[in-house]
C-alpha cells in the first residue's frame, strides 16, 4: 500500500495515538515505581517502525525516557540520604545493596551508575 492512500494514513495515525497513549501511561507508572529495576524495565518502550518517523511517537518515546530518568535520580537520593542517616556499623552492607540495586540500571538508564557513585562520594565525602 502507499502512503498516499487515505485508508494507510488513517491506520498509521491510529496507531501513533495508540503509541503516544501507551508512553502516557508508562510515564504514569514510572511515577509511582518503587525501586530501581522496576524502573528499568518500564523504561524500555519500543517504537515502532511503521510510526518511526513520526515526531508525535518520538517525543512520546523521549518523555518516557525522562521521566524514568528523574524518577531513578529521586530513588537514589533517596537511597544515599538512608544511606547517610544510618549507623556506621551498617554503611558497609548498605554500600553493597546499593551497588547492587545501581546494577539495575540497564538500557537507557545505564549511565546513572556512574552518576549515582559519584553522588555518594560527594555525600561521603562532605558527611
Amino acid at each position: 500500500m502507499a502512503r498516499s492512500d487515505p485508508a494507510e494514513l488513517a491506520m498509521l495515525r491510529l496507531e501513533a495515538r495508540r503509541f503516544v497513549s501507551r508512553c502516557e501511561v508508562q510515564a504514569a507508572l514510572i511515577q509511582r515505581a518503587d525501586t530501581l529495576r522496576e524502573l528499568s524495565r518500564l523504561a524500555m518502550v519500543a517504537l515502532p517502525y511503521r510510526v518511526a518517523e513520526d515526531y508525535a511517537c518520538r517525543d512520546a518515546q523521549r518523555r518516557v525516557a525522562l521521566t524514568a530518568e528523574d524518577r531513578a535520580k529521586q530513588l537514589i537520593q533517596e537511597q544515599i540520604q538512608h544511606y547517610l542517616r544510618a549507623e556506621a556499623e551498617q554503611h558497609d552492607k548498605l554500600k553493597g545493596q546499593l551497588a547492587e540495586d545501581w546494577g539495575n540500571l540497564t538500557g537507557s538508564l545505564s549511565h546513572l551508575r556512574t552518576w549515582a557513585q559519584g553522588k555518594l562520594l560527594v555525600a561521603e565525602q562532605a558527611r
